[in-house]
């Protein structure tokens, strides 16, 4: 069989990654490959693979070895951002040589054309697939707006406590998009926000918090 590597991803660690391990593995020996080794990551699908420690660890396992095709069990767990999904499957096409295989829904393959990169027909797919990804996303923060809406008329959504707050280590920990950027990078506070899709307030917090927590391990 010929060599693979998966990857799977799940929005909390409170969540299990084993049914996507386990699915892809099976697919993947219908088409003659054996997974080598399964890469995952604990964080939304908002945050892009650039900034995830489970999918660049990915990646360089792939140049280390040799690999040159991944398996996934569905396009959402690339990315939930049409743009995200897009820059993603064209990099590790046409930059890395990597052929992609999406299990859900249809099995589709994404590789390199004759020149190198994805084909017309394979790009409309995929933008297809990306934005079902996103209109999904929107979908679940619609209806979760929607429940707080109406715990509301009822009087029984509290949201946070008045006057509590998250500690430093909470704080960097909830924000690990935000952290992984400004320890692995020399962008500026409004890049940032921009990259990860969040306020500059929060950015400035969460490396406010970032040096406290610093500061506490070493005192």
């Amino acid at each position: 069989m010929i060599s693979a590597v998966s990857y799977g991803r799940i929005s909390t660690t409170q969540q299990s990654v084993y049914r996507q391990q386990t699915n892809v593995e099976e697919f993947a020996k219908t088409k003659g490959y054996k997974i080598e080794k399964f890469f995952s990551d604990a964080i939304t699908g908002k945050t892009h693979t650039l900034e995830r420690d489970g999918y660049q660890r990915m990646i360089k396992y792939c140049q280390e070895k040799g690999i040159t095709t991944i398996f996934v069990s569905e396009i959402s767990r690339i990315s939930r951002r049409v743009s995200h999904t897009i820059a993603t499957i064209e990099s590790l096409v046409e930059e890395h040589g990597i052929t992609v295989h999406v299990q859900h829904p249809s099995a589709l393959t994404f590789s390199p054309d004759q020149h190198g990169r994805i084909d017309i027909l394979q790009k409309s797919m995929l933008m297809m697939l990306g934005l079902g990804a996103e209109m999904e996303l929107t979908y679940q923060q619609s209806r979760r707006l929607e429940g707080i809406a109406e715990a509301k008329k009822k009087n029984v959504y509290k949201g946070r406590v008045k006057g509590s707050a998250y500690s430093n280590e909470q704080l960097t920990k909830k924000h690990s998009d935000i952290v992984n950027l400004v320890k692995h990078s020399a962008l500026p506070d409004t890049k940032i926000s921009e990259i990860v899709k969040k306020g500059l307030s929060t950015v400035k917090r969460v490396k406010k918090a970032m040096n406290s927590v610093a500061t506490e391990a070493v005192s």
